[in-house]
C-alpha cells in the first residue's frame, strides 16, 4: 500500500498542479487552495495525523536549527546574487505580466508574501520534506526522488520565464537544495529546520519580487 502511494500521489498531485498553473487560467487563490487539498488534505485523509511525527517542532535541537538559520541566509544570499548575474536573461517585463494575470499586484503583494513566507513555505516543507520522505523511509530513494519531485513540481512556476538552460540551471538547484532541506532534517527527525531554511529562500526570493513590482 505504501509503496504504490509512495509511488502515485507525489506524481499525481505534481501533475494536477502542473495543470492547473499551466493549464487552466485561474487566480492564485484558486491555486493555493489545489494545493493545500492536495499537499495537506488527502494526505490527512490517506494517513491521519498521527502518522506525522515529522510535526513534532518542539524536539528539534539547537544545532540543528543554528546549522538551519547559517544555510538558509547562505541561500538566500545565493538567489540574490543569482538574479543580479542573471538579470541580463530575465524577461522582467513578461515575469510582471505573469503575475498580473495570476493576481498578484503590488497592491496585494504584502499580503500575498506572508502567505508564501508563513503558510506556502509550510505545505510545501510537509509535503516534500515530511510526508515524501516517510514513504520512501526503507530506501536510498527518501533523500533523492522527493527532492526531484520537489524540483519538478516548481516547474509549472518557471516554465514560461526562463529559456531551456536557465530553466535546467533552476531546477537542479532546487533539487540540490532539495537535498539540502532534508539533510538539515536527518538529525531532529522534524521539518522545522528545512522549514527555516525554506524561509530564509522564500525571503530572497521575495525581495526579487519587491524589485520586480516597485522598482523595476
Amino acid at each position: 500500500m505504501n509503496k504504490f502511494i509512495g509511488s502515485a500521489l507525489p506524481l499525481i498531485s505534481i501533475t494536477i498542479l502542473i495543470w492547473i498553473e499551466q493549464g487552466l487560467e485561474v487566480a492564485y487563490l484558486w491555486k493555493t487552495m489545489a494545493k493545500a487539498i492536495l499537499f495537506l488534505v488527502i494526505p490527512f485523509i490517506l494517513f491521519g495525523k498521527n502518522g506525522f511525527s515529522f510535526l513534532r517542532l518542539r524536539q528539534t535541537d539547537n544545532k540543528s536549527m543554528k546549522i538551519a538559520i547559517g544555510s538558509g541566509l547562505a541561500i538566500m544570499g545565493i538567489i540574490i546574487g543569482a538574479f543580479i548575474i542573471l538579470l541580463p536573461f530575465i524577461d522582467i517585463d513578461a515575469l510582471v505580466i505573469d503575475l498580473a494575470d495570476a493576481g498578484i499586484t503590488p497592491t496585494v503583494f504584502p499580503f500575498i508574501a506572508l502567505y508564501i513566507l508563513f503558510c506556502n513555505s509550510l505545505l510545501e516543507e510537509f509535503f516534500f520534506r515530511g510526508l515524501l520522505p516517510t514513504l520512501f523511509v526503507k530506501s536510498r530513494l527518501r533523500f533523492i526522488l522527493p527532492s526531484l519531485f520537489f524540483a519538478i513540481y516548481h516547474i509549472a512556476i518557471f516554465l514560461p520565464w526562463f529559456s531551456p538552460p536557465l530553466l535546467m540551471l533552476a531546477v537542479t538547484g532546487l533539487w540540490i537544495g532539495g537535498i539540502i532541506f532534508q539533510l538539515a532534517n536527518e538529525r531532529s527527525q522534524t521539518i522545522l529546520p528545512s522549514w527555516t531554511i525554506h524561509m530564509f529562500a522564500d525571503i530572497g526570493v521575495l525581495l526579487v519580487g519587491v524589485y520586480m513590482l516597485y522598482f523595476y
